[in-house]
């Protein structure tokens, strides 16, 4: 449907190398930041802190997603929002050390609100090449993961743990690298030169008002309810999941005795994210991604049931290095790319990650109160639960593998 939009473009193969350099530095904000300000919310305020801190920005970003793909839909330039939000939110980070419990929740949430742009990086990878779409998210994803766990490594290796809950200077020095390798991620993305589309009259996607063709136009909203089993099974998926990543930090640095040896957990984390990205963008390429997509929902389970039984330290480090993130990302977004026509896709992929973004904010928000009462193992059990349900809906969604058409 969509791809015979987009092919026959003849733009010249640009030079990545400086824009997948900046989304390496982007991603490594990501992971310091995560540990930064996780460690420093419990340290403030305990569990409840915690949730609230990991939740409430999630909940901003369910909205912020699909703000951010209407107006890049809107403008017709996704490099435009990615830029104007990296920045924005970097510079974000700066003051976030002076701030009280509830201060960081604010700021944080305020940064999400500009997080939410930063998605649509993964629209103008999905659109540098139709015919290879898994490969150019796999080369993404393979940046997000070397970035995510350097990230991880320096927020253990900069910041011991006796010095969280107060305005230090070596947490004043972390949110700062943060903040410059922020800024040198717009920096090198200024280069990458997004795709643009000559759609002709015939081609173009019929809107409510707009019928060239003769037939029954289709709202925009109908083509994305299509698409509302695999919404549903996002939002079960990421609550379950988000019930063990909303802790990860304070559960790898009790598991393993220090900050430091969390930060080379995190760091495996995201080699091995890295090292698998590229190879699994290409396994979406030649495979259904609907197969996939099971597979990885399937995935989500058997890593959180680790977790809720809780065998042996070795193995739930084991579990936890698997890039089922990753997975999920590259091929759902894949999917909805194939389904969704060109002019709705960056709607489509915010509706995605809002998903993503609502299922994480209230699986946060519920495991910090379930925190309070019960022990990590039982609170990883429930997630388990719920992300078998997720698990059964994504199969649901995913019983056709027929592209459909307007």
């Amino acid at each position: 449907m969509a791809d015979s939009m987009e092919s026959g473009s003849g733009a010249p193969t640009q030079s990545l190398v400086l824009p997948l350099a900046g989304s390496l530095a982007f991603h490594a904000t990501i992971g310091l930041s995560f540990t930064l300000v996780l460690l420093q919310a419990q340290a403030l305020g305990g569990a409840r802190a915690v949730g609230l801190v990991v939740g409430a920005p999630m909940f901003m970003m369910v909205g912020s997603s699909a703000f951010w793909g209407a107006m890049a839909d809107r403008w017709r330039n996704r490099k435009r929002v990615v830029l104007l939000a990296i920045v924005l939110s970097s510079l974000l980070a700066l003051p976030m050390p002076l701030a009280g419990t509830w201060g960081l929740i604010g700021l944080r949430v305020l940064q999400s609100f500009f997080r939410g742009g930063v998605v649509h990086l993964h629209t103008l990878f999905v659109e540098l090449d139709a015919g290879a779409r898994g490969a150019q998210l796999g080369r993404l994803q393979m940046t997000a993961g070397f970035g995510w766990g350097l990230g991880g490594l320096l927020g253990g290796l900069l910041v011991p743990a006796s010095v969280y809950g107060s305005a230090s200077p070596a947490l004043h020095a972390a949110f700062l690298v943060n903040c410059a390798l922020g800024i040198f991620a717009a920096a090198a993305l200024l280069r990458l030169r997004e795709r643009s589309l000559d759609v002709s009259p015939t081609e173009q996607l019929v809107l409510p008002g707009r019928d060239p063709g003769g037939g029954v136009p289709l709202p925009a909203t109908g083509m994305l309810w299509r698409l509302a089993p695999l919404w549903v099974a996002t939002v079960l998926l990421f609550v379950g999941y988000y019930f063990f990543l909303a802790f990860a930090p304070a559960f790898f640095t009790t598991l393993t005795g220090s900050t430091s040896r969390m930060g080379l957990v995190m760091l495996a984390s995201g080699l091995v994210h890295g090292l698998v990205a590229r190879w699994f963008g290409r396994l979406a390429d030649r495979h259904p991604r609907e197969k996939l997509l099971r597979l990885v929902s399937l995935a989500f389970v058997a890593c959180m049931a680790t977790y809720a039984l809780n065998p042996h330290p070795l193995l739930v480090i084991a579990a936890f290095l698997p890039p089922i993130w990753m997975a999920f990302d590259v091929s759902a977004t894949a999917l909805v790319a194939d389904r969704v026509p060109y002019r709705l896709r960056g709607r489509g992929v915010g509706v995605l990650n809002s998903c993503m973004f609502l299922g994480a904010g209230t699986g946060a928000l519920l495991a910090g109160e379930l925190h309070r009462s019960l022990p990590f193992t039982q609170v990883f059990g429930l997630g388990t639960l719920l992300a078998l349900a997720g698990a059964l809906v994504a199969a649901y969604a995913t019983r056709s593998t027929v592209t459909p058409h307007d």
